[in-house]
């Protein structure tokens, strides 16, 4: 079971994710552009700082952005071009994502 800290804690990391792999060279322009255009439709810093992390509901104007946030993720831990801490960071982060 995933507990409100825990589903905060993810979905800022999440954010921090797309961020990095929006600018990574080691990933293709794909993978880029994509993680780009999903950040900017992601929750901001400040809603993910301060939303009631205990009504998960009021992530459901995000379902859609993090639905495909979290498929970007899984293709890019699939690929065999992840290193090993990608693939761990990506593990990690996908444990409590939404």
């Amino acid at each position: 079971m995933t507990t409100p800290d825990e589903r905060r804690r993810n979905l800022l990391w999440g954010r921090e994710m797309l961020k990095e792999f929006s600018v990574d060279p080691s990933l293709t322009a794909d993978w880029r552009a994509a993680a780009g255009e999903l950040l900017a439709s992601y929750p901001s810093l400040d809603f993910l700082r301060h939303f009631d992390a205990t009504e998960p509901s009021e992530l459901d104007p995000y379902a859609g952005v993090l639905f495909q946030v979290r498929m970007l993720f899984s293709r890019v831990l699939a690929s065999p071009s992840s290193s090993e801490q990608r693939a761990y960071s990506l593990r990690v982060v996908l444990r409590h994502f939404p």
